[in-house]
């Protein structure tokens, strides 16, 4: 399994990281009443300190992100991750088709960052 960052996602998101410190993480989030049909959506997190969910690696291109391991079934084995800056969104698709149209990056408090 191997997620892409496009060049555009990569500075979104180290443009972020930059103001706010802390670890990385790519995150399933399925406590908030989506409509979805896995029930939940994918975002990234900036944590302080390492969540004992957070028990397998996502290789990418910009490193390994820590990730739920009961999440990984809802990914496909090749994603992206793009930047559309009309939309100012971050983009989580894959060959399968759509995953997320608005990957947010948020705090511990889950508070938006971006």
């Amino acid at each position: 399994m191997f997620l892409t960052i496009t060049e555009q996602a990569q500075q979104k998101i180290e443009q972020t990281c930059s103001q706010h410190p802390g670890q990385l993480v790519l995150y399933y989030e399925s406590r908030i009443g989506c409509t979805c049909g896995n029930n939940g959506i994918f975002l990234l997190k900036i944590i302080q300190q390492m969540d004992s969910e957070l028990d397998s690696i996502l290789s990418t291109s910009l490193g390994d992100l820590p990730i739920q391991g009961w999440s990984l079934p809802f990914l496909d084995e090749q994603m992206k991750l793009d930047y559309n800056e009309t939309k100012n969104a971050l983009i989580l698709r894959s060959d399968s088709g759509l995953i997320n149209d608005n990957v947010l990056i948020l705090n511990e408090a889950n508070h938006a960052l971006s």
